[in-house]
Parts: structure tokens; C-alpha cells; sequence
């Protein structure tokens, strides 16, 4: 008997978790919408609250249907507020879920990318050839760590380059996600456009969400169709650059590309380390 009202209690207790995760998800489906539909719900509140109003003048002047016109004006009044305590309240959700959302990403960050954070670290007090060693393992624990963090994006594949001596070459040290290989850029001769180079040359960061309308571009033949490259510079001394790709346009969001920027910081540190001569 006490097995039966076990199982009873606990079936009572997951169909309350239930019925409480079903109301969770209907408030924020909820306040999505009315978030999305703001100027709508501010239009119809004001809307609401003018009729209330025209109610309220006529109920004043028209003897016969006083009484009716002002109930129908109170009540749209009690609409006009509701309405708008409804656009406060997902107003004041979407703040919340904001918050949390950059909270929660700034703690992946902080795990994605602290191995990276500590191996450069080690780079001070290490010599030539350890500081060489740990440049790669710092451009490879970067580019895993932004793989993790981008795992939501199908295909993805973050990539190092570093730059050559004689500045026309960049060449891939460490790579992760997507399996096919990264090629190298070279620039390209004759003085024709070439992205790469101008971004790095300039130190900024290009993003381009779809290779097929850019005509410069000829990432499909290397398997992705947008990417985000960001140069690794420290005090305009180039070092290389940091590129994250995918397969599918538009992957990367402006949050994206500020992630990717941050990494490329952190590897310019190492890379500036990594060049000293003592």
C-alpha cells in the first residue's frame, strides 16, 4: 500500500513540475509576443483609453444612455490599463531574460577561453622555443574553445593564421570544428582585391554573411558560404588572423563576432609573446 501512495505522490509530483513548466513557457511565449508587438499594444492601448473617453463625454451629455455609456467607459478604461500593465510586464521579462542570456554568455566565455588565458600566462617566464610550443597550444585551445561556444551553429570551424616574415602569406597553425582542411591566403598578385590583406592592413574586422553576394569571394570552394575574419594586431604590428566559418549564411550574430574579436586579443597577446627575442 505505502509503494502504491509512492507512486501516486510521485506521479502527483512530476505532473506539478509539468503544469509548472508549462506556465513558465506560456509566460515567456507570452511576453515574447507583447514585446514583439509593443508599438501594436501601445497603439490599441491609447486607442482603447480615447474610446473611454469619447464614452465617458457622451454618457455626460446624453441622458438616456448615460448610465450604459459610462459602464462601457469605465470598462474600457480597466482594458486601456490592463493593456498597458501588459507591456510592462513583458517589457520588464525581456530586460530579465537579456540580463540573464549576457550573464550566462559571459560565464561560457569565461570557461570557454580561460585555458587560453593561462597558457599565456606561462609564456612570460618561458624561453624562445617553450614560448613557440605554447603559441600553438594557445592558438589551438582557442579555436576549441570557440568551436564549444558556437556549437549551436551547424558546420562551424574556427581557424588561426599566422603571418609570414615577408607579410604575403597566412598560414594556418591550429584549427577546429569542420573537418576539411584550411587552405593558406596568399596575396594575390598584380594589385588585385584582396580581402584578407585589407582587413589585416587595416585592422578591422571583416564580416561577410553570404560569399555568393560578395564578388571577391570564393568560399564555397573551401566549403563555407560566411565567415568572420578578425586580424591579430598589437600596437599595428600584424601577427596573423582569427576566422570563424560555416557552411550556412547569416550563422554569425553581432554577439558572435564581438566573441571572436575578444579571442583575437587574447591571441595577439601570445603572438607579441611569442616574437620577443629574449
Amino acid at each position: 500500500m505505502s509503494v502504491g501512495w509512492s507512486i501516486l505522490a510521485h506521479v502527483s509530483e512530476v505532473s506539478r513540475s509539468d503544469r509548472s513548466a508549462t506556465r513558465l513557457e506560456l509566460k515567456a511565449w507570452l511576453a515574447a509576443n507583447v514585446e514583439r508587438h509593443s508599438v501594436a499594444v501601445s497603439v490599441a492601448t491609447i486607442l482603447v483609453a480615447w474610446l473611454a473617453g469619447v464614452g465617458g463625454a457622451l454618457g455626460s451629455q446624453v441622458d438616456s444612455w448615460g448610465w450604459p455609456l459610462f459602464g462601457l467607459s469605465i470598462g474600457l478604461a480597466l482594458v486601456a490599463g490592463a493593456l498597458e500593465a501588459l507591456n510592462a510586464w513583458a517589457k520588464k521579462r525581456s530586460d530579465e531574460a537579456q540580463r540573464g542570456a549576457a550573464a550566462q554568455l559571459g560565464m561560457a566565455v569565461k570557461d570557454g577561453l580561460r585555458p587560453v588565458a593561462e597558457l599565456i600566462a606561462q609564456m612570460p617566464q618561458a624561453g624562445k622555443v617553450e614560448r613557440e610550443h605554447l603559441l600553438g597550444m594557445v592558438a589551438l585551445q582557442a579555436t576549441s574553445g570557440l568551436y564549444l561556444l558556437f556549437a549551436q551553429i551547424p558546420g562551424v570551424r574556427a581557424v588561426v593564421y599566422r603571418l609570414d616574415e615577408a607579410g604575403d602569406r597566412l598560414e594556418q597553425i591550429a584549427y577546429y570544428g569542420r573537418g576539411d582542411t584550411p587552405g593558406t591566403f596568399e596575396r594575390h598578385p598584380g594589385g588585385r582585391p584582396d580581402p584578407a590583406f585589407e582587413a589585416l592592413a587595416d585592422n578591422r574586422t571583416r564580416v561577410v554573411h553570404d560569399v555568393l553576394t560578395e564578388p571577391t569571394e570564393h568560399g564555397t570552394d573551401h566549403g563555407y558560404r560566411t565567415y568572420a575574419a578578425v586580424p591579430v594586431v598589437t600596437r599595428d604590428v600584424p601577427h596573423g588572423m582569427l576566422t570563424v566559418d560555416a557552411p550556412q549564411p547569416h550563422s554569425f550574430t553581432a554577439t558572435d563576432v564581438a566573441v571572436a574579436e575578444f579571442t583575437a586579443e587574447l591571441l595577439a597577446v601570445a603572438f607579441a609573446e611569442a616574437a620577443r627575442d629574449r
